[in-house]
């Protein structure tokens, strides 16, 4: 565990209360027993598990490996193992106040050799997880540690006898501990009242996933002991209620995953033929993820694509922060849609864009030039090998922007622009810049960290970032161009978008970094109607109102229209309001309400060559839709 955050035991901690608890205890007539106290106690804090047990790794800078749902050669035979694991699969003690676990971080101990593969990979989709093998030296180094929720993985060897290793915690005081029990219930023993238990009959991929998803509330328990045991009598049992997003089997909400194969061969073959180098689909139903897949390399044969990598989402932005930034304020009732510009922008006053409604400016109904008017910025004379106060915006690897740069952009947009006559339909870049400048105006904060606070860390939502190069790992983000004249070279987590890149990588119109899962996540927030995981992030009449058709033209009123990008929308069974956007990397992401199915498509099709339009002439966003639906319904449910 390299890749590690340390995250600072806070003062007046349970870590303290032991200190204080050990000086008490040796105060009584020798001085020098509190002095050795301490000391024994900051020398179990020094050992490699004393660092190991104070420190945890963020989770969502962890690459996931593996696939949703896990290969198999019978997709049947995996269903049947799901629903007799889940029947068999028990919470053996009250989970009030307990379980599900809410906690960010989660560390979990299990012996050497038995680490629980799956278990850890899918528990890391939702939480921060501290590996600890067990050692005889965890009992008394537990207690000066941080105090997590510790899961004790424990797996029940048949057919001998052996050392039940949990046992040696059970004086722990104060830890939140949790035991998963893999194996005959009848041996469990010397579990102490305080601790939480859950039991499963074998250890296999489909249990581990399960007990993961239930821990963090993601899964629903609800079996009962069949069997008399000494501890346990017949009826032992707590219902422990899925309350927020996870993952089933795809045949489980009727898709057969076989189907869904033709989508992999879409993808497949545009890597093949390089269209892009690599990929990352989601699809979600009922709120459900059933199918999570990483696809080809970040660069073509290098360093594989995993479902944890972030991609430039570029236009996807306006979709994925602004437009969500907006319906915010029009929920509080502190934008209005028939509001100019210049009522909350008043430096525009007496500009042509001050004119502009809100309503316009979502709808792209204002005519405005396409691209931000940025091109007499596109100089080496602004930018800086090294950072300083007068170059102080991340541009790419080593390059330092000017900092008067976002000024002058706001005084270029308030001259001239090129526009139609009348206001009309033209896809525009400005419209979005311009709505930003008005969120951050009513809010009085920049947009990145108002839709971080308002939407991505309420739905912990870790992977959808602005300048991701800041907080992630190189090796987890998706690189688009290599410009080494301004941009410093390979960009990797600096926006591609030359417009959001003048602004500091923070924009309305491009900027947004995000996997395939996290983007998902956030568009099922408009299936839902505003709300996720029980809490209400917008109304659900803002919803329908931002994701109606709007009165000019084919797109919603903040979002693009399924039915606008593709002719045969209806014929394939998308329902009539389903939106969503595309990016120009090779992005796309669409919400349908009706089927209450989400899909999302990233790819970085611009590298190496922004020109390469294979992807576009292959079409491989509209294959990949097409087959997504076809797949809906393609399993018989059981009645």
């Amino acid at each position: 565990m390299l890749l590690l955050q340390a995250q600072p035991v806070h003062a007046g901690t349970w870590v303290e209360n032991v200190v204080d608890w050990f000086t008490e205890l040796f105060s009584v007539g020798d001085p020098s027993a509190q002095t050795d106290a301490v000391a024994n106690v900051d020398s179990l804090r020094a050992t490699p598990l004393g660092v190991l047990l104070n420190e945890v790794t963020r989770h969502d800078t962890l690459a996931i490996e593996k696939n949703w749902p896990y290969p198999t050669v019978d997709a049947a035979a995996d269903l049947d193992r799901h629903v007799s694991t889940l029947r068999n699969t028990i919470l053996l003690t009250d989970p009030a106040d307990k379980l599900p676990l809410r906690n960010a971080a989660v560390r979990v101990v299990y012996p050497e050799e038995q680490r629980p593969g799956f278990f850890l990979d899918m528990l890391t989709r939702f939480v921060d997880v501290q590996e600890v093998v067990y050692s005889s030296l965890l009992p008394e180094t537990l207690p000066v540690s941080d105090p997590l929720p510790t899961v004790l993985v424990v797996t029940e060897p048949s057919g001998r006898k052996r050392a039940k290793w949990y046992q040696s915690l059970a004086t722990t005081a104060a830890q939140d501990i949790t035991l998963l029990h893999f194996g005959d219930l009848k041996k469990i023993a010397g579990v102490p009242a305080a601790w939480s238990v859950i039991t499963t009959p074998f250890q296999t991929k489909e249990s581990e996933a399960i007990l993961a998803q239930a821990l963090v509330g993601a899964e629903t328990l609800d079996a009962r002991v069949t069997e008399n045991t000494l501890l346990y009598p017949v009826g032992t049992g707590y219902r422990l209620s899925a309350d927020r997003p996870g993952f089933s089997l795809p045949e489980q909400l009727g898709i057969d995953r076989a189907a869904l194969e033709n989508v992999d061969y879409q993808i497949n073959r545009g890597i093949r033929y390089r269209a892009m180098p690599g990929a990352q689909l989601l699809v979600m139903k009922n709120g459900r993820v059933v199918y999570e897949k990483a696809y080809g390399h970040h660069t073509y044969r290098k360093q594989a694509v995993t479902n944890g990598d972030l991609y430039d989402l570029a236009s996807i932005t306006k979709a994925a922060a602004t437009s969500l930034a907006v319906m915010s304020l029009y929920d509080e009732e502190l934008i209005e849609l028939n509001k100019k510009v210049r009522d909350y922008l008043p430096e525009y006053k007496k500009s042509l864009v001050g004119r502009y409604t809100i309503e316009q400016l979502l709808t792209h109904q204002t005519g405005l030039q396409s691209n931000l008017p940025v091109n007499e910025f596109m100089t080496r004379d602004l930018v800086a090998d090294d950072r300083s106060f007068a170059n102080n915006l991340p541009l790419g690897p080593d390059r330092w922007l000017d900092s008067r740069l976002p000024n002058w952009v706001a005084e270029t947009v308030g001259g001239k622009l090129d526009r139609t006559a009348k206001p009309a339909y033209v896809y525009s870049d400005v419209n979005y810049y311009l709505l930003q400048r008005v969120v951050e105006a009513i809010t009085r904060t920049p947009l990145d960290i108002y839709v971080t606070e308002r939407f991505y860390e309420p739905m912990g939502l870790g992977r959808l970032a602005y300048n991701p190069h800041a907080s992630f790992p190189a090796e987890r983000l998706v690189p688009t161009i290599t410009e080494p004249w301004m941009r410093g070279g390979l960009l990797r987590g600096f926006v591609h978008d030359e417009g959001a890149a003048l602004l500091g990588g923070v924009s309305g119109h491009a900027g947004l970094f995000g996997n395939a899962h996290d983007l998902g996540q956030l568009f099922q927030l408009l299936n839902n109607g505003g709300t996720y995981a029980g809490k209400e992030l917008l109304s659900a009449e803002t919803v329908a109102t931002f994701t109606d058709h709007n009165r000019f033209n084919y797109r919603a009123l903040g979002f693009d229209r399924l039915a606008g990008r593709f002719s045969n929308a209806h014929g394939i069974g998308a329902g009539t309001n389903t939106v969503g956007h595309l990016g120009y990397t090779g992005t796309s992401v669409w919400a349908d309400p009706e089927n209450d199915l989400v899909f999302v498509l990233l790819t970085n099709r611009v590298n190496p060559d922004p020109k390469n339009e294979k992807f576009l002439k292959m079409d491989i966003r509209s294959k990949v839709t097409s087959r997504v639906y076809r797949a809906l319904g393609t399993w018989e449910l059981d009645s």
